[in-house]
């Protein structure tokens, strides 16, 4: 039997706290504040820095634990933490495993070390851990960055460069809009949260709600904003859950219509463009007009051709090394044509690349998760199953129509959101064997 994690005696009560290190009796306040500064830049790129900053602190942190392992302050590692890590730690060794059968095997390694922040999910767990920072805190820092960002997003449009144009490794929309259904479902969260009494952060909890949705329609993402929309829906149904009745929830689902309805009336024109995609597709397949700019018609062919790769070789897929613009052979267009290198399907894209092996792999990583960071932990810490939830649901939806663990950014704050949640989860759980 793993032995209890028991809870701290914290000087604060406002927020969940992670574990003390020796690390964190030196600098108690630095660390302290970085995950809230963290968060508060999540949209101006913090994820990668950040999570060098927290895996070099995992590090000292693990060297202290093996120097001193009987220490008071030690980490006391537990079996659910050993499988929770494999579960996080198995998307790259998945990916490495492919190689052994790999037509490109240089594509295979290539494709696994871009995952391979997954593998230090571990030391990043620990790093966190040793910043006992508070949740309170962190809510605050998750608003007050959609604020800020809303602000820049505001003046890029009226200065004429829209955030939807901006494009490159810094500001590409759609890892931005990937990010805010993980950040603004949170602060939706901390919005919502019971015991909420502070009326200015109530205020500024609302607004940043409101910029969230600001900031997604500049952005033009269509899927991300229903994503939100959804997500932000599940979250209210839970938290009033106790107040419905049938009239009610026929009311907020009339509501929830409404403002669907609003949404894609304030992008219609990329609605209506991505209607008009589908059907010419259906006409004229590859052969559209402009079909490297279509973009639910490159989706479309991208998941026609993954789907006939992965009933060629259902068993093990064709490897990591699988990229759509070298897939002739399954009837993709040519490179010009055809340039992506995922099948903006995260389904689709572990089908092609592992088969009925590596959707067994997936499904026992999501199942194992889920139970023990979600279902396991909701009725002890509710807030912390919550969060763990909305990280998954927004990733999950990312994953349906585009690709979810593809950008650096979006594996690095996977990496730091899980391990948070997981840092809040074992406060004061006990776990049996």
């Amino acid at each position: 039997m793993d032995s209890p994690v028991e809870p701290r005696n914290d000087k604060e009560t406002g927020g969940v706290t992670g574990g003390s290190t020796p690390t964190s009796v030196i600098l108690p306040d630095m660390l302290a504040w970085l995950p809230p500064l963290f968060f508060f830049a999540v949209l101006m790129g913090s994820p990668v820095p950040g999570f060098l900053v927290f895996m070099l602190i995992g590090v000292a942190h693990a060297w202290q634990n093996w120097r001193q392992p009987h220490s008071a302050n030690a980490f006391q590692w537990t079996r659910q933490d050993t499988w929770l890590a494999l579960c996080f730690m198995s998307i790259p060794l998945f990916k490495a495993t492919t190689v052994t059968w790999a037509e490109a095997p240089v594509m295979a390694w290539k494709n696994a070390l871009q995952h391979s922040y997954f593998l230090f999910w571990p030391l990043v767990l620990l790093g966190l851990d040793s910043c006992r920072a508070q949740q309170d805190k962190v809510d605050r820092a998750i608003a007050l960055g959609l604020l800020a960002y809303s602000v820049f997003a505001v003046g890029m449009q009226m200065r004429g460069t829209p955030i939807s144009e901006m494009g490159g490794a810094r500001q590409n929309p759609g890892i931005v809009a990937q990010m805010i259904m993980v950040v603004g479902t949170w602060n939706l969260l901390a919005l919502t949260r019971p015991g909420l009494q502070n009326k200015v952060w109530q205020a500024t909890f609302a607004l940043a709600y409101i910029s969230s949705y600001l900031v997604l329609v500049l952005t033009t993402r269509r899927l991300e904003l229903l994503g939100f929309a959804l997500l932000s829906a599940a979250v209210l149904v839970f938290r009033f859950k106790a107040h419905l009745t049938w009239l009610r929830a026929a009311l907020a689902l009339t509501g929830f219509v409404m403002i669907i309805g609003l949404l894609v009336y304030l992008r219609w024109d990329k609605f209506a463009l991505g209607f008009e995609q589908i059907a010419q597709y259906r006409i004229h397949g590859a052969n559209t007009a402009g079909f490297t700019t279509n973009s639910w018609g490159i989706r479309l062919e991208l998941w026609r051709v993954g789907l006939a790769a992965f009933m060629d070789h259902p068993w093990l897929g064709i490897s990591a090394g699988a990229r759509p613009f070298t897939m002739q052979a399954w009837g993709a267009p040519p490179p010009e044509l055809f340039g992506h290198n995922h099948f903006h399907s995260h389904l689709i894209q572990i089908l092609v690349e592992g088969g009925l092996l590596g959707l067994l792999v997936l499904s026992v990583s999501l199942i194992y998760s889920t139970r023990h960071m979600i279902l396991v932990p909701l009725k002890t810490r509710p807030e912390a199953a919550l969060l763990a939830a909305a990280v998954l649901g927004a990733y999950t939806l990312e994953g349906l129509a585009s690709a979810a663990l593809h950008y650096d950014k979006a594996n690095a704050l996977l990496v730091i959101c899980s391990a948070w949640c997981w840092v809040q989860t074992r406060k004061t759980r006990r776990l049996s064997a």
